[in-house]
């Protein structure tokens, strides 16, 4: 426990950054003394004018790094789109702790020339060298915590499986090359490039076991569009690239031990068709088998669109800032989670909204359905709750048939919506929805009537799938 709050610097305003800062000016631990800025414009002007806080801070923003220097911070929250290597060693080699989401964790992606130049100036200047994210980073941590319960590990699988659609048009997303054509020369080399931070995750995973690794490699993958996509940022022609799997193995004896799958997908319209688990899933091979899954949600679905695409900036920047305490108490050089206590956020009470559990049993629920009526018939009126993860979604579906063709609308409160495709077979039912708010998503229905109930999925595009139940009015 440190007997003053820890001074920080954040380096950039971005939209990771503006998350960061926001948690350092919240948490009483933590002072907030300086701030980098690029851009000639920013400079002179106060962080919460920089970050849209609605109200001033006391701290303005300097493009000089001897500045920020002068203030003796014991950290600096490195978050630039394009780190430097350089401006690092500075400020190392100054006793300045050094904690980023600049696509870090042992520095095996940055090159050896200057994962040594920046060991060799932490160690000069007694500071440490620490970068995490959600994954690589987060996920990683509780592989480890996770396999603590094994008695042995075999091989550790994470997959972080994902439509990312919503992002796609960020320009972080710029060196992926969606939409470059099938076959696309060098294109599985750009990919390889562009996701070494995950043979960073892969040398840290093994750090954590205190195991070291022969060899670490990588494998590429892509899917590819089977119509021309209307990507906010980033279109997409048929048959070009709308889905990647970037697998890094970490190997030992020839065999894999860690494999560190990044699974994105930016349309569900892709071949092959890749089953997109809108989470993160971890396996560990071992005695015994122990199997994780992380569902990284909104804390609420209906926030505006721009507050739900936070949550993507949120969980990249909370690594980091949480583990603050402990990258400065840390021994000098480069590390990982393996070098510092367990990481954890601020607990807090507050009010909390508990979704209801609900028995996951198909089967009963049909038969319980059955004694509402013998009727049906798909046509007419029905009220639709959709049980996502923060909650039930409520929707009211009209379904008309006129002559053998069905149409009809599905709406709630804020918004309505035709509904399309709509086919029948039997008890069967399917139709899709194409919702407007609080973001474009193709909701396809799946349903099997019983009586005047309904039971079924939705598939809602980038967000993943959900049940959902109906009763006809």
């Amino acid at each position: 426990m440190h007997s003053h709050p820890i001074r920080v610097v954040q380096w950039t305003t971005g939209k990771v950054a503006k998350e960061a800062v926001k948690a350092i000016l919240d948490r009483p631990e933590l002072e907030l003394v300086g701030l980098y800025a690029f851009s000639a414009d920013k400079v002179g002007r106060d962080v919460g004018e920089l970050i849209e806080l609605g109200h001033t801070v006391g701290v303005k923003a300097t493009n000089r790094i001897e500045e920020l220097i002068a203030l003796k911070p014991d950290i600096v929250t490195y978050m630039p789109l394009h780190p430097d290597v350089e401006q690092m060693c500075q400020l190392l080699r100054a006793g300045i702790n050094v904690a980023t989401t600049a696509s870090f964790m042992t520095g095996r992606g940055y090159g050896e020339d200057a994962r040594k130049a920046l060991q060799d100036a932490a160690l000069a200047g007694g500071a440490s060298l620490f970068g995490s994210g959600i994954n690589p980073g987060w996920i990683d941590s509780v592989v480890a915590t996770a396999s603590s319960a094994c008695r042995e590990v075999n091989l550790v699988q994470v997959t972080e499986s994902f439509n990312i659609g919503m992002w796609a048009g960020d320009a972080n997303q710029d060196e992926l090359g969606w939409g470059r054509p099938a076959g696309d020369p060098g294109h599985a080399a750009d990919i390889e490039k562009a996701t070494l931070p995950f043979g960073d995750a892969v040398e840290a995973v093994a750090h954590m076991f205190d195991f070291t690794l022969d060899d670490v490699r990588c494998e590429v993958g892509f899917a590819h569009a089977t119509e021309d996509l209307d990507i906010p940022g980033r279109p997409v022609k048929r048959g070009h690239v709308a889905g990647i799997h970037a697998k890094w193995l970490g190997i030992a004896e020839g065999l894999p031990v860690v494999e560190l799958n990044a699974q994105w997908v930016i349309s569900d319209d892709i071949e092959p068709q890749w089953d997109i688990q809108m989470a993160y899933d971890v396996v560990i091979h071992g005695t015994p088998q122990i199997k994780l899954r992380a569902d990284v949600l909104p804390a609420d679905m209906s926030l505006p669109m721009e507050e739900l695409v936070a949550t993507g900036f949120i969980i990249t920047a909370m690594p980091v800032v949480n583990a603050l305490p402990g990258v400065v108490a840390a021994p000098p050089g480069i590390i990982t989670y393996a070098d510092i206590k367990p990481v954890t956020s601020v607990l807090r009470p507050k009010p909390v909204t508990i979704a209801e559990p609900s028995i996951d049993n198909d089967t009963d629920e049909l038969q319980t359905h059955e004694s509402a009526g013998p009727d049906t018939s798909v046509e007419g009126t029905w009220k639709v709750a959709i049980k996502a993860p923060t909650g039930a979604m409520e929707t009211t579906l009209v379904i008309d048939n006129t002559n053998g063709q069905y149409s009809g609308e599905q709406f709630d409160d804020k918004t309505t919506a035709p509904i399309e495709d709509v086919r029948v077979d039997g008890n069967e039912v399917s139709w899709i929805n194409i919702a407007t708010k609080p973001v474009k998503l193709k909701c396809q229905f799946k349903g099997t009537i019983q009586g005047r109930q309904m039971t079924g999925k939705v598939k809602a595009g980038f967000m993943g799938s959900y049940k959902f139940t109906a009763t006809k009015m």
